[in-house]
């Protein structure tokens, strides 16, 4: 934390490197919370270029924070907020994972079916989280993917600590009813 205040006061000083460092260290996590709400993989992308601009345009007038990460994915979830409602005729929100094509011959037909398997346990993954309400999956993947605390998604969300606990638990608990023992095994890797 105190290395992300140092980090941010560098950056509001108009330190170019600061900017630089912020982005590579930040990107990949932006990356993958800005496609829990579309799987519009440019449109994410965008969302991360012009977020960064708008940090160095405004650098000189930004607030202060010892969570970089946490503020720039608040940052990054409203505009990609504001860009899906801006184009509302989206398309729907699933993505499936191409599987390349099997390379030796003798071991195709094995290929084929674990492919198979894999898609066919994503397909179910994907239905059960499909289920779940959108406050449900933003905090399972704040605690679950980017490791944040209760507190500290309470805090980016703007909602109680309490409230996200409970969300947290009654998303797992449907993922459990709706997964059975996929979400079993999952959860023991």
């Amino acid at each position: 934390m105190q290395e992300d205040q140092v980090l941010w006061d560098q950056l509001r000083a108009g330190d170019k490197e600061a900017l630089a460092s912020i982005y590579q260290t930040q990107v990949d996590a932006l990356f993958r919370y800005g496609c829990q709400f579309t799987p519009d993989q440019g449109l994410v992308q965008d969302c991360i270029q012009d977020l960064f601009i708008e940090l160095w345009k405004n650098h000189a007038s930004i607030g202060t924070t010892t969570a970089i990460r946490q503020y720039l994915l608040v940052a990054l979830r409203r505009k990609i907020v504001r860009q899906l409602q801006q184009q509302s005729g989206r398309q729907e929100r699933a993505e499936r994972v191409q599987m390349s094509a099997p390379t030796h011959e003798a071991g195709a037909d094995q290929q084929i079916i674990e492919a198979e398997q894999v898609t066919t346990q994503q397909e179910r993954i994907a239905g059960a989280l499909s289920l779940l309400s959108d406050r449900q999956r933003e905090v399972l993947y704040l605690k679950y993917f980017e490791e944040l605390d209760y507190k500290q998604i309470a805090e980016m969300l703007g909602i109680n600590y309490q409230s996200v606990r409970n969300t947290a638990s009654a998303g797992l608990k449907a993922l459990r009813k709706l997964l059975g023992f996929l979400f079993i095994f999952f959860s023991q890797l």
